[in-house]
């Protein structure tokens, strides 16, 4: 039975078949925090890496009830992943139509095509890489692990040193904690499944632009900005606006390392939610408390500077193949 089992390719089905007799049931209990990571790969790899990145450690938890609670609540935090996933694509496809193609937008609609496997795929890794990258874990500037991921160099069990910077098996200095090879989590980059294509990285571009512009109706709000703590330690004089704007715009691209469950925690209604229950929520959520990033200009800002890199570097070495295979 637990051959059978492990056949299985979605969670509804998993969980229905569980249920059809004592054996199966048993099978499950049996080994339920394995099959439902199993499964869960089958359905998405990039959603797997991201349950994997969570801190707890599931198989690790000191919990009383032991497999049984620790499968739980995997399953538990694995649903609401998969609710929000959905709801950042239904946000996006109602509120971001200008920003993404024609073909992303079918594919939205339609959740059982090629395509929209993809689409998901890309939401799924724009939110990994928020979560090991973003300003919250002070590794925006990693640009190495940021290639090292998009690269899908993963470090199996056994091999979590392997090709590591020196740093990491000397005295470290302060800094060289900020990379993540420093550490590298359990299931980094395993959710690529290799280098990520030319097709995946622009994929992943578009769902980043788009998440912008779900923010961008509150570009203008320095007013509600300065109330609710946002310019408070920048020493921005009241009635600055550009300096106020500037201030503003860098807080958002803030907002956005955050990844795509902060956008959808403080606009999950696009714009028809009232933009001072926005500045408060994000107020009310610590993030008005933040470290304005590296200055950077939209072409090399965080995620899109280091993409538009590898895209660059990718067609460059194409386009010397192609010229080498000319000269044969």
């Amino acid at each position: 039975m637990l051959r059978i089992l492990q056949e299985v390719d979605n969670l509804v089905d998993l969980f229905s078949l569980a249920v059809v007799n004592r054996a199966a049931y048993k099978a499950l209990k049996s080994h339920e925090l394995p099959l439902i990571k199993s499964t869960l790969w089958k359905m998405s790899p990039a959603a797997w890496e991201l349950r994997e990145l969570s801190e707890v450690r599931w198989d690790k938890a000191p919990y009383t009830g032991g497999q049984s609670l620790a499968a739980t609540l995997y399953i538990r935090h694995c649903t609401m992943d998969l609710i929000n996933h959905a709801q950042i694509k239904f946000l996006l496809y109602d509120h971001a139509r200008f920003i993404l193609r024609e073909d992303t937008l079918s594919a939205m609609r339609d959740g059982r095509s090629a395509r929209a496997v993809e689409i998901d795929e890309a939401i799924w890794r724009v939110w990994t890489f928020c979560h090991l990258f973003g300003n919250h874990k002070n590794r925006e500037n990693d640009y190495i692990g940021q290639v090292r991921w998009l690269r899908g160099d993963c470090f199996g069990d056994g091999d979590e040193h392997r090709d590591l910077p020196v740093v990491c098996a000397t005295t470290p200095d302060p800094k060289d904690f900020n990379t993540v090879l420093f550490s590298p989590p359990s299931g980094f980059a395993a959710g690529n499944r290799g280098p990520l294509s030319e097709t995946q990285l622009r994929d992943m571009i578009e769902i980043w632009m788009a998440m912008a512009s779900l923010l961008d109706f509150l570009r203008d709000e320095t007013a509600l900005a300065r109330r609710f703590g946002v310019f408070e330690g920048l020493e921005i004089l009241e009635g600055d606006r550009m300096l106020e704007r500037r201030a503003l715009r860098a807080w958002l691209d803030y907002i956005l390392t955050l990844g795509p469950t902060a956008v959808l925690s403080l606009v999950p209604l696009g714009p028809r939610l009232p933009k001072e229950s926005i500045f408060s929520r994000a107020n009310s959520y610590g993030w008005t408390k933040w470290t304005p990033p590296v200055s950077r200009t939209d072409e090399n800002g965080f995620f899109v500077g280091v993409v538009s890199e590898l895209l660059a570097a990718m067609q460059t070495r194409e386009r010397r193949e192609k010229a080498q295979q000319f000269r044969i």
